[in-house]
């Protein structure tokens, strides 16, 4: 049986939206940890676990938003 973290958790509820799994183009099934969200070649999966990954290491909102804003920079 497979342990998840409550990250691992919220990063499965957002990703299994269907109306952002089908603009994003993902399968949500692909992606059950933040880890393996964060490896993803996907910008919108990587960007969602880097919210969930800074929002758990409790980061400003402003380092969430300067993260998460030089990653899309650079990965669109």
């Amino acid at each position: 049986m497979a342990y998840y973290t409550n990250s691992d958790k919220i990063l499965q509820a957002v990703l299994s939206d269907v109306r952002l799994s089908e603009v994003a183009e993902y399968n949500p099934d692909d992606f059950d940890t933040v880890a393996s969200a964060k490896d993803s070649d996907n910008p919108i999966v990587h960007a969602v676990a880097i919210i969930v990954e800074k929002v758990e290491q409790d980061a400003s909102d402003k380092e969430i938003y300067n993260e998460v804003s030089n990653y899309l920079k650079n990965n669109i």
